[in-house]
C-alpha cells in the first residue's frame, strides 16, 4: 500500500511540474526574455600576491578598453625593495549575467594581458590590461626647520615661509625632510644666512624637479575654512593587515591612530594603533578586563573612549584610555540592558568635547530595519566626571537598519547632533533639546552618490564647521567634506548654484578600493588635533576591508 501511495504522488507530482512550467512558460513577460547586454567592468584592483599594496587604473575601467595600472618601483614606499610583474593579484565587479575570460587573479603582468568580458547575451568587451612600474615623481619638501632658531617653517607650494618678525637670521643650519627617494640640493645642513630668500632644488627618484624658495616672513591665513587639502598617504587593507569587516572604526591619540579588530564572536579584544606620519604600525593598546570592545573614538585632547557590544554580556560598558601606552579605565556601566532594549549596539560611537572636562558620548543601537529598537544612547560629562551610569535615550524617529552614527556638535547635554544612516541612505541634523530634525543632506549631496552613508564626523577648524562624510558602495568608498558652519546650508544640492561653497572637499580621486568587497558597507571618519600653529589639522579615513588614507586641512592662504 505503502508503494502504491508513493507511485500515485510522484505520478501526480510530475503532472503538476510539467503543468507548472508549461503555464509558466506561457505566462513570462517579454521584458524577461532579452538577455542582458551588460558588461561594464568596475573597481579594477590590484595588489601584490601577499594581499599589501593597492592601486587602480589611470582611467576608469568601465569607460576606456585599453586600461594601464601604475604600480611603484619599490614598496613599502620608504624602502629599497624592488617590485616585480610577474606575481601580481588583479580584481574586479563585473555584472551578474556576465563572465570573464581568462578569469582575474594571480597573473603575471609582464607583458600586457586581454581580458573579454561576455555578457548573458553573448556581447562581447575586450580589455587590454598593461601594468608599468613607475619611479616615484615626487620631489617635495615635507617638512623644514631651522635648528639654532628652533624655527618650524610652513609650507605652501613651492614657498617655505619662515614665521619670523625680525629681518636677521644668520647662522642657521637646517633640519629637512623630503618625499621618499628625493635629493635636495644645496645641502641644508651647511650654516647659511636666511635674512634673504635662500633656493633650493628638490628632485624625484625619476629626475622630477622642484626649485623651493625659504624666506622669512608671516603665513597668512585664510578668513575662514579650509584653503587647501593634502593626501600625506594610503595604506591599503594588506598594508594594514585587515581582516574582512573587522576594522569598523578608527580613533586619534598622541602621535597615533587606532584600529579594533571588532569581532563579536570571540572573547576578548584587540586594538592595533600605527603611526599618524608614515601609517607604520606601531604597537597594541592595553585591553586587560575590556570584554569584546566594538568600537572607539577619540575626545579633542587624544583621550580614547570605547564600547563593548551586546555579546560581552556586561551591560552596556564606556571603557578610556589616556593615551596608546595607558591601562584602560571603566568610564560607565548601565544598571541593566534596558537602554539598548536587547538589541545589538555599538557598531559607532562617538565622542565632542574633552573627557577630562566637559564631553557629550554618544552610541546607537541597530534599528527596526534590522531587528533592533532605533535608540541613541547619550552620555554627559561634567568636570571630567560621567553624570550618570545609564544614558539618556533618546528614540530616532525615522527606521534605519543596522549601521547608523549619531554625532554631537557640542559638550552639553543639549547640543545639537548630527545622524547618518547607511541603510536606507540618510544624513540629518537634529535639535538636542526637542529631538527634531531640523536639517537634511539632499539625496544628490554629490553628483553620482554611490548610495551608502556609513559614517558623518563633525568638527571645527579656523573658525568654520565642517561635516566630513562617507559616500560608500561595497567596492569602492570616497569621503567628502561640507561646510556646515550655517546648518540652513545643509540640504545643497549638487546641481545648486551654491554647492561650491558648501562641498569643500572633493576625495573622489583618491577613492578606497575594496579587494574583498565589503557588503556591510562600513567605513568610519577620524580627526586629529589642529597643529599649534593653527594652520593645519589631519583627518582620517578609514574603510572596511579596503584602508586607511591620511588627508591634511591647511588654512594658509594659498
Amino acid at each position: 500500500m505503502k508503494k502504491s501511495i508513493s507511485i500515485c504522488l510522484a505520478a501526480l507530482s510530475f503532472a503538476l511540474i510539467i503543468g507548472l512550467l508549461v503555464n509558466s512558460c506561457a505566462k513570462i513577460a517579454p521584458a524577461f526574455t532579452v538577455k542582458s547586454s551588460a558588461k561594464s567592468l568596475s573597481a579594477l584592483y590590484l595588489t601584490f600576491a601577499d594581499g599589501t599594496g593597492g592601486f587602480s587604473p589611470d582611467t576608469s575601467a568601465s569607460n576606456d578598453s585599453a586600461i594601464i595600472i601604475r604600480i611603484p618601483w619599490y614598496y613599502p614606499d620608504g624602502s629599497y625593495t624592488q617590485t616585480s610583474l610577474d606575481s601580481l593579484i588583479i580584481t574586479g565587479s563585473i555584472p551578474n549575467s556576465s563572465y570573464m575570460s581568462p578569469a582575474f587573479g594571480l597573473t603575471n603582468f609582464t607583458t600586457p594581458k586581454k581580458y573579454t568580458l561576455t555578457a548573458q547575451n553573448g556581447t562581447k568587451e575586450t580589455f587590454t590590461i598593461t601594468v608599468v612600474r613607475t619611479h616615484s615623481s615626487k620631489a617635495a619638501i615635507t617638512s623644514f626647520k631651522l635648528n639654532e632658531a628652533n624655527i618650524n617653517g610652513v609650507i605652501v607650494g613651492d614657498t617655505v615661509t619662515i614665521p619670523y618678525a625680525g629681518t636677521t637670521l644668520t647662522g642657521q643650519t637646517a633640519t629637512v625632510e623630503l618625499s621618499n627617494y628625493a635629493t635636495i640640493s644645496p645641502d641644508p645642513t651647511i650654516s647659511r644666512d636666511y635674512s634673504n630668500p635662500v633656493q633650493y632644488t628638490v628632485t624625484a627618484d625619476d629626475g622630477t624637479k622642484v626649485v623651493y624658495t625659504v624666506k622669512l616672513g608671516m603665513p597668512v591665513k585664510v578668513a575662514k575654512g579650509i584653503s587647501k587639502v593634502t593626501m600625506l598617504w594610503s595604506k591599503s587593507a594588506g598594508d594594514l593587515s585587515f581582516t574582512d569587516y573587522r576594522q569598523i572604526s578608527i580613533a586619534v591619540s598622541g602621535g597615533y591612530f587606532l584600529l579594533p579588530v571588532s569581532n563579536e564572536w570571540v572573547s576578548g579584544s584587540q586594538v592595533q594603533y600605527y603611526s599618524c606620519k608614515t601609517g607604520g604600525y606601531a604597537g597594541s593598546l592595553n585591553v586587560t578586563g575590556v570584554e569584546r570592545l566594538y568600537a572607539i573614538a577619540n575626545d579633542s585632547m587624544g583621550k580614547v573612549v570605547g564600547i563593548n557590544s551586546l555579546y560581552a554580556g556586561n551591560n552596556v560598558c564606556l571603557y578610556e584610555w589616556d593615551n596608546v601606552t595607558a591601562a584602560p579605565k571603566l568610564l560607565a556601566k548601565t544598571t541593566d540592558w534596558s537602554s539598548v532594549g536587547g538589541a545589538f549596539y555599538g557598531r559607532k560611537i562617538s565622542v565632542y568635547g574633552n573627557l577630562s572636562g566637559d564631553a557629550v558620548i554618544m552610541a546607537t543601537t541597530d534599528g527596526t530595519g534590522g531587528g533592533g529598537v532605533n535608540n541613541i544612547l547619550k552620555w554627559t560629562v561634567k568636570g571630567g566626571a560621567i553624570v550618570s551610569q545609564d544614558p539618556e535615550v533618546i528614540t530616532y524617529p525615522v527606521a534605519y537598519d543596522y549601521v547608523a552614527k549619531a554625532v554631537p556638535t557640542g559638550p552639553e547635554s543639549s547640543s545639537d547632533f548630527f545622524f547618518c544612516s547607511n541603510s536606507p541612505s540618510f544624513m540629518t541634523y537634529v535639535n538636542g533639546t526637542s529631538h527634531a530634525v531640523e536639517y537634511s543632506f539632499s539625496s544628490n549631496f554629490v553628483a553620482s552618490p554611490r548610495g551608502n552613508t556609513p559614517a558623518l564626523t563633525w568638527f571645527t577648524f579656523n573658525n568654520a564647521s565642517f561635516a566630513a562624510v562617507v559616500d560608500a558602495s561595497a567596492y569602492s568608498s570616497a569621503l567628502h567634506i561640507f561646510d556646515v558652519t550655517d546648518p540652513s546650508v545643509i540640504g545643497t544640492s549638487a546641481t545648486s548654484a551654491n554647492y561650491s561653497s558648501f562641498h569643500v572637499f572633493d576625495g573622489s580621486s583618491s577613492y578606497v578600493s575594496c579587494p574583498d568587497p565589503n557588503y556591510n558597507v562600513t567605513a568610519e571618519i577620524a580627526v586629529g588635533p589642529v597643529s599649534a600653529d593653527g594652520y593645519t589639522m589631519p583627518v582620517y579615513f578609514l574603510v572596511t576591508n579596503g584602508g586607511v588614507v591620511a588627508y591634511e586641512l591647511s588654512c594658509v592662504q594659498q
